[in-house]
């Protein structure tokens, strides 16, 4: 799954069951986080498959390099478990300095840039941007945002 389509945390995206995202017969159109796989445990999470995760998803499910079987982790580790995060961050760090990414890049790089795209999406709405990140206040979605300086000059010298 990808984790800039879901903006789940890469905990939660690595402790994903496949019976949470497939019915037997294909991924499901809404997928749920229990309570205990979220930060701060405060609530279950429904959230809507992107069609791209979605496409991915099933070519993983039924590449047969997974037991689709619904109690087992959709990104299974070498041993009982799934992946951990830091063997993911290190995964994706090789990935992102062999595509040139410089800079702060990990695995909450995924969850940022669903929330800027969210955001963009919904025309710059902060308050449905922390819905979507699953976030009690506005001010924790504010520190994901990015936000460029040459629009910010425009902004203010077009007034």
């Amino acid at each position: 799954m990808r984790g800039i389509r879901s903006g789940l945390r890469i905990s939660e995206l690595l402790a994903l069951k496949v019976g949470q995202v497939w019915d037997g017969n294909k991924v499901v159109d809404r997928f749920y986080v229990r309570r205990q796989a979220t930060k701060g445990k405060e609530a279950d999470a429904s959230i809507v498959m992107h069609p791209e995760a979605a496409q991915y998803l099933s070519r993983w499910i039924k590449s047969g390099k997974l037991t689709g079987k619904p109690e087992n982790y959709l990104f299974p580790g070498q041993t009982n478990g799934h992946l951990n995060r830091r063997w993911m961050w290190n995964v994706l760090s090789r990935a992102f300095k062999a595509a040139g990414v410089t800079g702060m890049a990990g695995t909450h790089c995924m969850r940022k840039t669903f929330a800027n795209n969210v955001h963009k999406a919904l025309g710059g709405d902060l308050f449905r941007t922390s819905k979507a990140m699953r976030h009690a206040s506005p001010l924790s979605t504010l520190r994901y945002l990015s936000f460029k300086q040459e629009e910010i000059d425009r902004a203010v010298l077009a007034t």
